[in-house]
């Protein structure tokens, strides 16, 4: 047998895995050859110790407390098991309220001034001190440049003299 074939059953043979066929192989390999014979023992020598540690054997109440400590914990852990599951439900309910309301924030936040077209459109073409002088008639003729100039000139008013409106 070649060494490299024995490094792979050395552990066969430590764990009790192999045939007493393959053992008497691995057993005459070990024997003649110095280096996989020292690797062998290397490997084995931490079954060898723990062979000569003696035992542990508890006290006989030593499981009483180990029980009555786990019973302690396991009543001091409910608690928090019934606060994580509710947790766990209230997570996403509040996500969805604080989403709607940050919704409703931005929505009051962003929008822009409303815009009366209608109030806009009766101060082009009717001042408010004449409601019979139409400011747009008096420029001969009603195109898109000219309402929007009247608008224009009609707050340009309002901005110079805010008593009028």
């Amino acid at each position: 047998m070649k060494c490299a074939e024995i490094r792979d059953r050395v552990f066969s043979k430590i764990d009790g895995e192999m045939s007493d066929f393959n053992s008497r192989d691995l057993d005459s390999h070990l024997e003649q050859c110095a280096s996989c014979r020292r690797e062998y023992r290397l490997l084995t020598l931490p079954n060898q110790i723990a062979q000569a540690i003696p035992h542990f054997t508890p006290s006989p109440f030593f499981y009483a407390a180990l029980k009555m400590h786990i019973e302690d914990e396991a009543q001091r852990m409910a608690g928090w098991q019934s606060f994580l599951s509710l947790a766990r439900q209230m997570i996403p309910t509040l996500a969805g309220i604080t989403l709607v309301l940050f919704s409703v924030f931005a929505y009051f936040e962003l929008r822009g001034p409303e815009a009366d077209l209608y109030k806009a459109y009766e101060s082009a073409f009717i001042v408010e001190n004449q409601p019979q002088h139409m400011l747009v008639s008096e420029q001969m003729t009603i195109t898109d440049e000219s309402v929007l100039s009247a608008i224009a000139e009609r707050q340009l008013s309002n901005h110079r003299d805010p008593g009028l409106k």
